[in-house]
């Protein structure tokens, strides 16, 4: 299969969307084990990647401790998802199949609505900007535009191929 362009964007979006999960993810990891550790993206109380990370919301989004434990094989870093949801989100790309379209489409307006859940608790919970964290929802938005294009230009694309069936089929009757 040839990527096309916009295909080539979204794979550029979901790269930069999984360097930003594993940085999440290495920043998190290094917190926990160095009450210490300053991360670049640390400049002050209120502009802080590792305050947001190390919330009850940087794991399971904050909703699967209190119904599964702390201590439960669900309750993974947002980061440890972001990174597995990018890599799959970037092969959607090398199919055309309507199904695979609408799932990629899907995935993408959940990713949307987590990303404003997300930004909801980061200003008005946790008082706090987090640049890694906002760099992931402009990525998510992204994402469902070109998702969207892309499920347009298929819904057209399969529009005008039917168009010319019934064109053909028409020709062949008389």
């Amino acid at each position: 299969m040839i990527i096309k362009n916009k295909d080539k964007f979204f794979i550029a979006s979901c790269a930069v969307g999984f360097i930003l999960s594993c940085y999440a993810l290495a920043v998190e990891l290094k917190s926990e084990n160095d009450k210490d550790y300053r991360a670049y993206c640390d400049i002050n109380e209120y502009v802080s990647c590792t305050k947001a990370f190390s919330s009850k919301y940087g794991k399971g989004f904050g909703l699967v401790e209190p119904i599964f434990g702390k201590n439960s094989i669900l309750n993974q870093p947002n980061s440890l998802g972001g990174i597995f949801f990018y890599l799959l989100l970037a092969l959607t790309c090398y199919s055309d199949q309507k199904t695979i379209i609408k799932l990629q489409l899907i995935s993408c307006l959940v990713s949307n609505v987590l990303s404003v859940y997300l930004a909801y608790i980061l200003y008005f919970i946790l008082h706090d900007f987090c640049m890694i964290c906002v760099g992931t929802y402009i990525v998510n938005a992204f994402n469902l535009f070109l998702s969207i294009s892309k499920w347009k230009s298929l819904s057209k694309s399969n529009k005008q191929t039917i168009q010319k069936t019934k064109n053909y089929v028409n020709s062949k009757k008389e």
